[in-house]
């Protein structure tokens, strides 16, 4: 019975370990621990490094003062995840979480896996802290907070092997809303959100964080070099080593002392109003294709397909717009696409029926038919035998 007892707790200790195994994978600026799997720590540490290049598009940092490989630790699931916070900070988290220690060894991100896509933005918006905070340890928290917005839904294409940056728009609704009153809480004045402090920025964070991105997004895209040259400023203002207050107080000296902040907060407002989410794009493009203006609505959709292409509803109006046009051959493949993207099957089979109808393709017509029956009857029924009746 005894020796039972001792096999039992073998086999106890040897399955905790188990759960407990992190698999270690170190590239040049990484150390990647993954509870996961080694490959899956291999593939972060290669999304991570890919990253590498897009932060220093703005930032510049020498790379090789870099003392060690940055510290990434990803738990299989949110209990680890949760226990470890608890063990190492005493204290639970919702979030990943970067934890920035004055000695860079014991700095790490933590995170946990999770369904795509929240795990890349969340791991994306950390790892940029992480990165910008390796080199300055108390950067301004627009700037740390803005940018990690701004790179949050990059994504990594493993067969290039490089980073395809996407505009984050997911703010900008928000951001217009507290602009214009309608959201009923006030925007925070251009010097309050250069000299926010981690407190401040904690009591205001539905009006910060909109307000952060939008102001990184403007500096960076303004036609205007002057508003470009504030963001340039800001950065070489930095410095490596001191407080958050003492940048705050650089980055104000040596970049926005001189600017008529009146006609800056103008052009961010006008900034603001001239760019269009992907919910309003949509909306505008519904709209001009029911007032069958076909090309303010392919221009709308072809927009929010570059903010968002993995959505369907952009590429299934555009191949009924092409199919209006008669381009039937284009009009097919949109609808492919919108297929591949989880579009509702029968309804796509449905206009791609139609749409090889219209094109004297009567075989595929049958068939698409054929496939839209098979999922929705009800619906397209009466419309189908109509289509059929008149290919007899």
């Amino acid at each position: 019975m005894k020796q039972m007892v001792s096999v039992i707790m073998l086999l106890l200790a040897t399955t905790a370990l188990g759960a407990q195994t992190q698999h270690e994978v170190v590239t040049n600026h990484y150390r990647v621990l993954s509870q996961v799997s080694r490959e899956h720590a291999e593939q972060t540490a290669a999304k991570l490094e890919a990253m590498i290049p897009l932060y220093n598009r703005y930032f510049r940092f020498d790379l090789s003062t870099l003392p060690r490989p940055m510290t990434v630790r990803i738990f299989a699931d949110r209990a680890g995840f949760h226990a470890y916070l608890l063990d190492t900070i005493g204290e639970d988290r919702d979030d990943f979480v970067y934890l920035h220690y004055s000695d860079p060894a014991r700095s790490e991100l933590i995170a946990y896996s999770m369904d795509s896509p929240q795990f890349e933005h969340a791991l994306v918006h950390q790892n940029f802290i992480q990165f910008l905070r390796a080199f300055v340890a108390n950067p301004p928290l627009w700037i740390r907070e803005g940018f990690a917005v701004f790179f949050e839904r990059s994504r990594f294409d493993p067969a290039l092997e490089t980073v395809v940056y996407r505009e984050n728009l997911a703010w900008l609704d928000a951001l217009k809303a507290i602009l214009d009153g309608s959201a009923g809480v006030a925007p925070l004045p251009l010097g309050e959100m250069l000299t926010m402090d981690v407190e401040t920025a904690r009591r205001n964070l539905e009006v910060f964080y909109p307000q952060a991105w939008g102001m990184v997004s403007f500096l960076v895209n303004a036609e205007s070099r002057d508003i470009n040259r504030l963001l340039w400023d800001a950065i070489n203002a930095l410095s490596p080593t001191a407080s958050l207050r003492d940048n705050i107080d650089r980055v104000h000296q040596r970049a926005f002392s001189w600017i008529d902040e009146a006609q800056m907060v103008e052009s961010f407002l006008a900034y603001i109003d001239s760019r269009r989410s992907f919910p309003s794009l949509v909306e505008d493009g519904i709209d001009a294709y029911d007032l069958r203006d076909f090309a303010a609505a392919e221009t709308a959709f072809i927009t929010a397909v570059n903010i968002d292409p993995e959505n369907h509803i952009p590429h299934y109006y555009l191949g009924l717009i092409n199919y209006e046009r008669g381009n039937h051959q284009l009009a097919e493949q949109y609808f492919r696409e919108a297929m591949e993207r989880d579009a509702p099957e029968a309804l796509v089979f449905y206009a791609m029926g139609v749409n090889a109808f219209a094109a004297g393709r009567f075989a595929d017509a049958t068939r698409f038919f054929e496939e839209t029956m098979g999922r929705d009857p009800e619906r397209f029924a009466d419309r189908i035998n109509q289509l059929l009746d008149r290919m007899n």
